[in-house]
């Protein structure tokens, strides 16, 4: 599974060691938190028990450039039974490797190369403030076609 992107061989793969996918996720909310703590406020990381559940079903993907680890990635069927989709339940890039398209990358390889059924919609729920996941989605291909509001009924 690889595709040329910024002059780098960047590609999926089954992450190994569940404890890195979780200390991964780890540290990219802890940089969330500070550098926008709206945000961090709105968006949770995935839980451990999550990450091992995805691991251990083949949902759970390292995304690679060259020999470095730059983010993840887990799909997994979605809960909702009235539309055919796959979601998107954690992704994140490493800080340091932010702004050169691996998320949208990574998106795009699930859709094309991991998928289970190619006629499944691929979909995620992005914050109104996360507006860099947004343009993320949009350059996968995943264009916004419902907008949800969530009304407290206290």
């Amino acid at each position: 599974m690889t595709c040329t992107h910024r002059s780098a061989i960047s590609h999926l793969e089954p992450f190994e060691q569940l404890e890195a996918a979780a200390a991964l996720v780890r540290a990219r909310y802890q940089r969330l938190a500070a550098d926008d703590p709206e945000l961090a406020r709105n968006v949770a990381p995935a839980s451990t028990e999550d990450l091992r559940l995805w691991h251990e079903s083949g949902q759970l993907r390292a995304v690679r450039r060259r020999d470095t680890v730059v983010g993840l990635i887990a799909v997994a069927p979605s809960q909702i039974r009235w539309i055919d989709r796959d979601e998107i339940n954690e992704e994140v890039i490493n800080v340091e490797h932010r702004g050169n398209g691996y998320a949208a990358l990574a998106q795009t390889l699930w859709a094309a190369q991991v998928a289970r059924d190619q006629s499944r919609l691929l979909v995620g729920t992005i914050d109104r403030l996360n507006i860099s996941s947004r343009k993320t989605a949009e350059r996968a291909g995943r264009h916004r076609v419902l907008d949800e509001v969530f009304v407290s009924l206290g």
